[in-house]
């Protein structure tokens, strides 16, 4: 920190013998220190702050994309549960399942019912921007569940990818979904 010169007014009063006041006044120069900050010092904190939120903007991307990713995965899982269920009570006399596409339009899944023959769709969800189907790697794949005993014919697994990260939901021949 600088100092400036600043003018200080001094002010002397001596009394003579004859006892005639005299007062003495003068100018003198006098240090005093500066207050704030130099233009240095204002930089280097700009320059930390800068650092310090770049870093954590860094950390901040990668925690959104984890979210976004285990989110989808919980949707997938919940769906996958949902179809089960509706598989082991009959519902409609039906099978129910999901069918994953890989989409050059965009990644999606539907939920159906199906008698064997036909289905009908009941949802359609696409997929979150950024986040695609790395399993299956191409077209679709099924996954249908047996009535009454929410089962499927072989074991299963579905892959979401987003910017590297991936969560893989598994189905099991039993139709334990995890």
């Amino acid at each position: 920190m600088g100092t400036t010169n600043k003018k200080q007014l001094t002010i002397d009063r001596g009394f003579s013998r004859s006892e005639n006041p005299q007062v003495n006044c003068r100018w003198s120069n006098v240090k005093s220190p500066q207050k704030g900050f130099s233009l240095l010092e204002l930089l280097i904190v700009i320059a930390i702050i800068s650092l310090l939120g770049s870093m954590g903007m860094g950390f901040y991307r990668g925690y959104v994309k984890e979210v976004e990713i285990k989110s989808a995965s919980k949707m997938i899982e919940s769906d996958l549960r949902e179809m089960r269920a509706k598989s082991m009570i009959g519902e409609s006399g039906y099978k129910w399942g999901v069918r994953f596409v890989k989409s050059a339009s965009g990644d999606y899944y539907i939920t159906f019912s199906t008698d064997g023959t036909n289905s009908t769709t009941t949802a359609t969800t696409t997929l979150s921007a950024g986040i695609t189907f790395s399993d299956p790697t191409t077209g679709y794949k099924e996954v249908i569940f047996n009535k009454i005993s929410g089962t499927i014919p072989t074991a299963t697994t579905t892959s979401i990818t987003v910017e590297g990260k991936t969560s893989t939901t598994t189905i099991s021949t039993i139709g334990t979904i995890y």
